[in-house]
């Protein structure tokens, strides 16, 4: 296709366009034959699977990222479960049924979550009872 003006007479009639004759710049038409050799030539094998090389290479990406299967995915950590736990107490059981959920889809144990929560409320109030003796004590009142 040639780049016309939409008012020239090719688009203005309704007759088909007429063959094209033989271009003037073709491969083929290159002195001592080159073309010819280099038409035939066969295509260069890649490695089976090998994506091609781009011609750019600021255009060139890294590999791309999948997604691992199930039972190589780490489980959850238990350092958001420890913090909100001691933080808002019984809100802490909020991060622990999330995290132990995803560590049971992904096959792995669910012990490390309860544990770790379990484990922080009793921590958080040895350290409430604690402070509240500190302070009656403190004041000089007598304990019963």
């Amino acid at each position: 296709m040639t780049a016309e003006p939409r008012t020239s007479r090719a688009w203005l009639s309704s007759a088909p366009p007429a063959p094209a004759g033989p271009q003037k710049n073709q491969v083929r038409q290159q002195a001592g034959g080159l073309g010819e050799r280099f038409l035939s030539a066969p295509a260069p094998a890649r490695p089976f699977g090998a994506p091609p090389s781009s011609a750019y290479p600021e255009q060139r990406k890294g590999p791309v990222p999948r997604s691992l299967p199930p039972s190589a995915q780490r489980p959850p950590g238990i350092g958001t479960i420890i913090i909100v736990t001691l933080i808002f107490g019984l809100v802490g059981l909020i991060p622990t049924m999330v995290r132990a959920r995803k560590a049971a889809l992904l096959g792995a144990s669910t012990t490390p979550y309860w544990m770790s929560f379990g484990c922080t409320m009793a921590l958080g109030y040895a350290l409430g009872l604690a402070l509240a003796l500190y302070s009656v004590m403190s004041l000089g009142l007598q304990v019963p």
